[in-house]
């Protein structure tokens, strides 16, 4: 074994000079830990070859040799010189990084030029290369016009490129050998480290000593590739949109890509090269990375029924819906990027408000693949996509259409999607063709019946804002507008003209009692009638229950139970289940802290689709903790039934008024009506 030239020259320096220190040496040869750490081991590894005692240090960094070890040297002292060439497998590292960080065709003589050695070292060292490359999905391709070149997806070749630069930089001579090797002249290198030093700056962050000896020379390299025509292509489509929300990504655009602001593709590669710092395979998104996380986004939706007791149609679209918006979530949520947040309460949904609470009930496996908790903003774009599936496969309530509108939304695809199939159900006679941003509305001609809109227009027609409660919606368009009185339309206005005439504590019953005389018992009719199924309409009138004494558990799942089983909506073994099944409050059916809704399988013993309310005020102590005061018990044999009734529950869980007028309540009957104007407030 032979030495390289900086560690020979360390030795060397170690043996002349007994009072040599670990700090006097990284200081002078401007070294890292690492980089001296290194050569100290390869040193003992020459070292042990020759059967010789290895260099030690003490806990304050001077070195000790034996005293056999520096006779050795002194008596034999050509050993050491400084003319000693590179190692086979530093070689390699200096021949990839000509081939990736050329400026013009490579062919052997250059090889033999630039590192000093013979035809047949370089054909030697140039085999050694291609297994190295293999690991790369990379091969070593030699074409007499083009010389040798590196063949293969351009990804790849800059995983090879940074890892080699790191590898350069920690193993053999830093700075000398990555300007000599990669062709790079010292202006060159300085403006590169400026523009690193100017981006720390700019992203309030500091760079290890390491990171900033390697990330000048590697985005000079990477400029030097793009320029060349190396560009980055993706196997997969990211959502540039969101990863252009982050600070990030538009620092790296100003600092390195003033001149190239189109190159999306490369700004974004520059982003996560930067927020990793090291980019490996690891770090990005690899195969088998991608099917981890799906596996997880699959066990996400599996608990989410679990949870919410629902099942969910086309799972497999949902699932391919989600991975979609994970490709660059994955990013964001790994390297903890700055997007902005997501001020839920102005989303003016509260059925989003509600999915949101049963899927960070439901997000563990995605924490678990991640190895940290996801925030509440990423958490609620994944609620949007569940919210938007369970609207949307309620599909049979979309009808014939004529009128045609258009919805104009500035919160991005994920929000626009939600607020579409929401008003969808709203207005099942209209045509909904086109949803779009403010920028793209105002540079169309858009030709449409009816404008729906999340923010102001400034525009001469009329349009609608989506700010108020769904019914008051369809009430205003209704008034305003001619789009056809059809069954649903002549419904409005009976209701209409009703509530001019007398007081009506339903509305909404109201309307759809009049919708059924008005219809043909038609399919469409009795999804309309499924669409009644509300919480307080679903429990039986024994199913309410006002606990002043202090009860257990498992007592308080007996008298939730009572009513549903004198009902036949579930059979005793249900019961049996539950108490098999939970033993005490589990954190997952608890909501907000404050509503426990216990459940168990529909084939347990679920005869129908019903719920029990019980108010306990003493309080039950859940697991976790918190003293539980409301217990809902539901019991389902239709997965589809109850999603109306489930987001209500939800929704109430976070109603602390609500729940404290209700905690207060002595008779039923007070309870009941809070029940009920609770539910039609909610529906707006």
């Amino acid at each position: 074994m032979e030495l390289d030239a900086r560690t020979n020259q360390l030795f060397i320096e170690i043996l002349n000079n007994p009072d040599e220190t670990s700090t006097s040496l990284k200081k002078r040869h401007d070294l890292t830990r690492s980089q001296l750490s290194y050569s100290l081991q390869k040193v003992n590894e020459y070292l042990d070859e020759l059967n010789l005692d290895p260099v030690t240090r003490t806990t304050n960094g001077h070195f000790i040799i034996t005293k056999e070890t520096a006779e050795e040297f002194v008596q034999n002292n050509s050993q050491i010189t400084k003319d000693t060439y590179l190692l086979p497998e530093e070689r390699v590292q200096l021949l990839i990084l000509m081939l990736l960080s050329k400026t013009e065709p490579l062919s052997m003589n250059h090889f033999i030029v630039e590192l000093n050695v013979s035809k047949n070292t370089v054909a030697r060292d140039l085999k050694e290369v291609e297994p190295h490359l293999a690991n790369y999905q990379l091969c070593l391709e030699y074409l007499r016009s083009k010389g040798y070149r590196i063949k293969g997806e351009e990804w790849n070749r800059r995983q090879l490129l940074t890892d080699t630069v790191n590898t350069i930089n920690q193993s053999i001579n830093n700075e000398a050998l990555l300007k000599q090797y990669g062709d790079i002249t010292q202006s060159q290198l300085a403006e590169y480290k400026k523009k690193v030093s100017v981006l720390e700056k700019r992203l309030n962050l500091r760079y290890s000593d390491d990171k900033v000896n390697t990330l000048p020379v590697l985005t000079l390299l990477l400029d030097r590739r793009i320029i060349r025509g190396k560009k980055i292509n993706y196997d997969f489509e990211l959502d540039y949109v969101e990863l252009q929300e982050t600070k990030e990504y538009k620092v790296v655009k100003e600092v390195f890509f003033p001149k190239y602001k189109k190159e999306i593709n490369e700004i974004i590669y520059f982003t996560l090269l930067f927020l990793s710092t090291t980019l490996t395979q690891v770090d990005v998104l690899s195969k088998g990375q991608f099917e981890t996380m799906q596996l997880a986004v699959l066990n996400m939706i599996d608990r989410f029924e679990k949870v919410a007791q629902v099942s969910i149609d086309d799972k497999n679209e949902l699932l391919k819906q989600i991975m979609l918006h994970m490709r660059p979530a994955y990013y964001r949520i790994k390297y903890s990027m700055h997007l902005s947040e997501v001020d839920i309460t102005r989303q003016q949904s509260r059925e989003v408000s509600s999915i949101f609470y049963l899927v960070k009930k439901s997000i563990r496996p995605l924490e678990d693949f991640f190895k940290k908790s996801i925030s509440d903003t990423e958490i609620f774009y994944l609620a949007l996509f569940f919210g938007s599936h369970l609207l949307e496969n309620n599909s049979s309530l979309l009808r014939k259409k004529d009128p045609t509108a258009v919805i104009v939304c500035t919160n991005g695809i994920s929000v626009s999607l939600l607020m579409e199939q929401t008003l969808k159900g709203v207005f099942p006679e209209v045509d909904f063709v086109s949803k779009m941003s403010l920028r793209e509305f105002y540079a169309q001609d858009v030709e449409v019946d009816l404008i729906f809109s999340s923010v102001p227009l400034d525009i001469d027609r009329r349009y609608f804002l989506t700010d108020k409660g769904k019914m008051q919606l369809r009430q205003r368009v209704m008034n305003e507008t001619v789009i056809g009185l059809d069954e649903t339309s002549l419904a409005e206005k009976i209701v209409a003209n009703v509530l001019q005439q007398a007081e009506v504590d339903d509305k909404e019953k109201l309307f759809f009692e009049i919708l059924k005389l008005l219809k043909d018992n038609t399919s469409e009719n009795a999804v309309i009638d499924n669409e009644a199924n509300h919480f307080d309409q679903l429990m039986p009138k024994n199913g309410l229950i006002i606990e002043e004494n202090e009860v257990s558990w498992h007592e308080a799942l007996e008298r939730l139970s009572q009513p549903l089983i004198e009902e036949k909506m579930i059979e005793p073994r249900y019961l049996t289940a539950l108490k098999q099944e939970l033993s005490e409050i589990p954190p997952y059916i608890v909501f907000r802290n404050q509503l426990a809704l216990p459940h168990t399988e529909p084939e347990k013993g679920a005869r129908g689709v019903a719920m029990s309310f019980g108010i306990f005020k003493k309080g039950i102590v859940a697991k976790t903790g918190e003293t539980i005061h409301f217990i809902v018990l539901l019991a389902s044999n239709n997965k589809e039934k109850h999603v109306d009734a489930l987001l209500e529950i939800m929704d109430l869980a976070g109603r602390d008024t609500v729940l404290s007028d209700l905690l207060a309540c002595n008779d039923k009957s007070q309870v009941w009506r809070l029940l009920r104007l609770y539910r039609i407030n909610y529906w707006g």
